[in-house]
């Protein structure tokens, strides 16, 4: 009897939880399809002001791209090549901003060969954001989400920060130019 009432209990803890579980993933994914619907009118729009600017560091030149809506940043993007012996990799690191906050983040890895420019693999990891947090994310190839150790939340926050320092900077002194 009472191993019955165990059982009883554990299956109506493991349906409680399932069932907080599952109501949270529906939350996410509502506000995951809100930023895609963000991200769709954002890139339908094309009357936006763009912005291009290089910054050389350590053997390579970073290319940043950003796009303002009025005031506020809403894209950025920054990219660059790494020679790995035959191959060249091109990372790219991509966040979409609503009212300075990243609601969207593209991370990706390109590996060409160099004799003949062909792309041989990659990996790319797109991460959708809410209040700070990753509340979905998709990943295709191999790359750094098949590593355990790999704290893809504090690596965006950083890559954001650093990434929104720079572009606000360029931004600024463009500005004063003007």
């Amino acid at each position: 009897m009472v191993e019955a009432m165990k059982l009883k209990f554990s299956l109506l803890l493991l349906l409680l939880i399932f069932g907080i579980s599952f109501s949270q993933s529906k939350v996410d994914l509502a506000a995951a399809d809100k930023i895609n619907q963000y991200a769709d009118r954002i890139d339908k729009d094309s009357s936006r002001a763009k912005y291009t600017f290089e910054i050389p560091a350590k053997g390579k030149v970073i290319r940043y791209e950003y796009e303002k809506e009025g005031n506020d940043i809403v894209k950025m993007t920054r990219k660059w090549d790494e020679n790995n012996e035959k191959y060249t990799d091109t990372y790219s690191d991509y966040f979409l901003l609503k009212n300075e906050a990243k609601v969207l983040a593209l991370q990706s890895i390109t590996y060409k060969n160099k004799s003949d420019a062909t792309d041989i693999g990659g990996w790319n990891c797109k991460f959708w954001i809410k209040d700070d947090r990753v509340i979905n994310m998709t990943s295709l190839g191999h790359g750094k989400t098949e590593r355990d150790d790999w704290d893809y939340e504090l690596e965006l926050k950083e890559n954001f920060s650093y990434m929104l320092k720079t572009v606000k900077n360029f931004d600024k002194k463009l500005s004063q130019k003007k």
